[in-house]
């Protein structure tokens, strides 16, 4: 079984290639290698490279007193634009991602909740022309048990 981090990050795209738009192998990813294809644009990139994972402790967490941690998961999609007005593109991908994920804040009982922190639309802000890209900022709260990470605590 995976870090309950990766449960999460694989429920989240699962809601994601749900959506019509990705739901082509490859669209939506967690942590890409390399460039995509521009035939698969527009595509999704889920990470959590942009900040931390805090964590606190969380006494009597398990079933038999265990203790565990609270913890909270900046998980970032960003979003790969293709059309020829980015900002429209973007504006609607969020409709969709926003949708998708504001069905279920606790994804299925495996999170707290996972509530949207901010989205942005990447510009040259020299000539405020489109990077072609922008992200959609989530902060997921949730918990596990200290000696196992893969379990979620009490």
């Amino acid at each position: 079984m995976a870090h309950l981090r990766t449960q999460i990050f694989d429920a989240v795209k699962a809601r994601l290639v749900a959506i019509p738009t990705f739901a082509e192998p490859e669209k939506v990813v967690r942590g890409r290698k390399g460039a995509i294809r521009q035939e698969k644009l527009p595509a999704l990139t889920l990470t959590w490279s942009d900040s931390n994972e805090p964590a606190s402790m969380r006494p009597s967490s398990g079933p038999n007193g265990e203790d565990g941690y609270d913890r909270s998961l900046p998980l970032s999609i960003v979003v790969h634009l293709r059309d020829d007005d980015p900002e429209l593109e973007f504006d609607e991908i969020c409709v969709e991602v926003e949708a998708a994920m504001g069905s279920d804040i606790q994804l299925g009982g495996l999170v707290i909740e996972a509530l949207l922190e901010s989205e942005r639309h990447f510009v040259n802000n020299q000539t405020g022309t489109s990077l072609g890209a922008g992200s959609i900022n989530y902060r997921i709260a949730y918990k596990t048990l200290a000696a196992d990470p893969q379990q979620a605590a009490l």
